[in-house]
């Protein structure tokens, strides 16, 4: 039996919550073709041969415009230092951008933490243009203990990159039951849930300028149960996109949030969705504590 944290970072909308969902073979971050779509460092639970695989899933580390992009590249900057083994992410049809060696100056900083270098999305790529990846690779990023290429859509290469992060376990523990696929508390499961939907929903900036927050849980024995959640945005034009045209998207938004949230919970629930401004909520400390994000000092 072996078990140990990895840490799965990256730029940005390379592929690192479509991986997780894929190795635990259930949602536990949700997934849009939008960038800074992971703002925690969530965690998916992998138990596979007697080991424990426990990938944290980390915001897209990035140099930060506000309080919420600081609090995001700081949290997925922190784990590197407490993990047993990084595995450090690339879009393999993308050429090695600054954003993705800005990334790597962060993973170098966890000097003695083992590093698994992924090539993600090798189902777009010929043998010749993976043949080059791997060139480009060593010149702009160095040497890595383990290099993986895999395709975490479709799952090719996922055995490959377990065998390549066993030797970093640890020897004789378990953190988690067998059953436990994630730590995440339901609520903020839930919440996520609602930010997807907008997500996949909305452009432009209405996907960064959302917040989520459950702000009455009414349990019910003889019935359903009743779930009030607040959509902040940052501008009154921002709301009015989100409600949309006589309310269209909203009710959209909470009929596709309330079929996923009753599968999670395997029971019919009531869902009413409120749309409120809060100005510039991502530069404000004392509402993003609210929320629950943290910062040092």
């Amino acid at each position: 039996m072996k078990a140990g944290f990895i840490a799965v970072v990256g730029r940005p909308n390379v592929g690192k919550s479509t991986l997780i969902n894929k190795m635990v073979a259930e949602k536990v971050a949700i997934v849009s073709d939008k960038a800074g779509t992971t703002r925690d460092n969530i965690k998916g639970i992998l138990n596979f041969n007697d080991n424990q695989y426990i990938f944290i899933d980390t915001p897209g580390i990035h140099k930060p415009k506000h309080l919420l992009g600081e609090h995001m590249t700081n949290s997925a900057v922190k784990v590197l230092k407490e993990v047993d083994v990084i595995v450090f992410m690339l879009d393999g049809t993308q050429e090695i951008s600054t954003g993705d060696e800005f990334v790597m100056a962060r993973v170098m900083e966890a000097r003695k933490t083992p590093k698994v270098l992924l090539i993600n999305k090798i189902d777009k790529l010929d043998d010749e243009e993976l043949a080059l990846k791997r060139i480009e690779v060593k010149e702009k990023l160095g040497d890595f203990d383990a290099i993986v290429e895999l395709s975490g859509l479709y799952s090719i290469g996922i055995p490959k990159l377990l065998t390549a992060l066993d030797p970093f376990l640890e020897e004789g523990i378990k953190y988690y039951p067998d059953d436990m696929y994630t730590d995440m508390p339901i609520y903020r499961i839930i919440t996520e849930v609602v930010r997807e939907k907008i997500l996949h929903k909305t452009r432009e900036e209405i996907p960064h300028s959302v917040a989520i927050e459950i702000v009455n849980v009414e349990r019910r024995s003889n019935g359903k149960d009743k779930f009030d959640i607040n959509i902040y945005v940052e501008r009154d034009s921002q709301k009015g996109i989100v409600i949309g045209k006589n309310g269209a998207l909203l009710k959209e938004i909470g009929t596709e949030a309330r079929k996923d949230i009753e599968t999670l919970l395997g029971q019919s629930i009531y869902l009413n969705l409120w749309v409120k401004v809060k100005d510039d909520w991502r530069k404000k400390k004392p509402f993003l504590k609210e929320l629950g994000y943290t910062f040092e000092g």
